[in-house]
């Protein structure tokens, strides 16, 4: 008996000691954050020196990038990023990351430090710009290059008919972004009526100045951009793709993609008052 009280009493001192143990790095780490939050250089320099992981986790998932990015303080984001901060981190509640933020709080300046690193996301940084008429990201989005043609066209056609961005549209031309393409009016025309799935509400496609239009129920029309004949996606926003089925001159059901997710709209027919 006595020799298993010894054991038990090691193993709770041991524990004891362990716990001790962690408590100055979660410190630390806490340090580091209020420091990022501040943007004290210094105070995160010496947190990181003393041991501070820079990629600590806090409340949903989020790190002291994210806090440094939403401030917007970019000699912190450059650190943290100099001293092995991972860009890619999404938090678990909006599924962002640290460029989500710094892009919500029109942190040029952070923006551009994050793309250092964070080159996955320089479509989103460039159709941010465009759709908001931010030249700064623009123009930061197109310095850092590798975007696709298909993304130059994109935002070039948020910002075609748009008066107070002619700058940006200019901006896009020189970088070679392409008009989008262009559909027959007629072939357009064959497009229009309303749609329903089999569960969930209508969507009416119009034409109007020769470019299609999508709306669903209750909500203003948003402009399509044609990638070929039948298919099309917003031009506000990315993630969905329609594409329309055309029997007999004129489309019977478009299918809406969004993700990993397929839904079927057929065609509402007009009843005929007698």
């Amino acid at each position: 008996m006595r020799l298993r009280f010894l054991i038990v009493l090691c193993l709770i001192s041991l524990t004891a000691v362990v716990a001790v143990a962690q408590d100055p790095k979660k410190a630390l780490n806490e340090e580091m954050w209020e420091a990022a939050r501040k943007g004290d250089v210094a105070a995160v320099t010496a947190a990181l020196d003393k041991g501070a992981d820079v990629n600590a986790k806090f409340r949903y998932g989020t790190t002291a990038l994210f806090k440094a990015a939403e401030r917007g303080h970019a000699p912190v984001v450059k650190l943290l990023i100099e001293r092995g901060a991972d860009v890619t981190v999404k938090d678990t509640y909006y599924g962002a990351t640290a460029m989500t933020w710094a892009l919500q709080g029109d942190h040029i300046d952070a923006v551009r430090e994050l793309l250092v690193k964070d080159t996955e996301n320089v479509s989103e940084v460039l159709m941010t710009g465009a759709r908001e008429g931010k030249a700064p990201l623009v123009e930061i989005a197109l310095a850092k290059g590798s975007l696709k043609p298909e993304t130059l066209t994109q935002a070039y056609a948020a910002v075609m008919d748009d008066k107070e961005k002619v700058a940006i549209a200019e901006l896009l031309k020189k970088a070679g972004a392409a008009p989008p393409m262009q559909v027959d009016a007629a072939i357009l025309q064959t497009y229009t009526g309303r749609f329903k799935p089999d569960t969930g509400n209508e969507f009416a496609i119009t034409v109007k100045d020769g470019r299609l239009f999508g709306s669903p129920t209750g909500q203003p029309p948003i402009a399509l951009m044609a990638t070929d004949t039948t298919t099309f996606k917003p031009v506000a926003f990315d993630g969905i793709v329609i594409t329309f089925v055309v029997e007999n001159g004129k489309a019977t059901s478009f299918t809406l993609k969004q993700g990993p997710t397929t839904t079927v709209f057929k065609r509402v027919e007009e009843t005929k008052q007698p």
